[in-house]
């Protein structure tokens, strides 16, 4: 699992996906409370902010709620 601290908070690689799925995601996991950062190959430039890149995506959530956030996916899986 990859690891890494966001302003003093552990996060971990929940997953990689294409831009579109990983941002409905995103939305599910933080409807649910759960706070996720996207990472794209670009993150720090411009257009990664305005998401025009739409190839995967690493999606990063608080490593205390990676089980939370796997179980919340599983549930929603069709």
């Amino acid at each position: 699992m990859e690891r890494r601290t966001v302003a003093g908070t552990p996060y971990a690689r929940l997953l990689s996906a294409p831009r579109p799925v990983a941002e409905g995601l995103k939305a599910r996991l933080e409807a649910r409370g759960i706070p996720v950062l996207l990472e794209t190959p670009f993150s720090g430039l411009p257009e990664a902010a305005l998401g025009t890149y739409m190839g995967d995506v690493a999606l990063w959530v608080p490593e205390a709620l990676l089980g939370e956030a796997e179980a919340i996916l599983a549930e929603e899986a069709p």
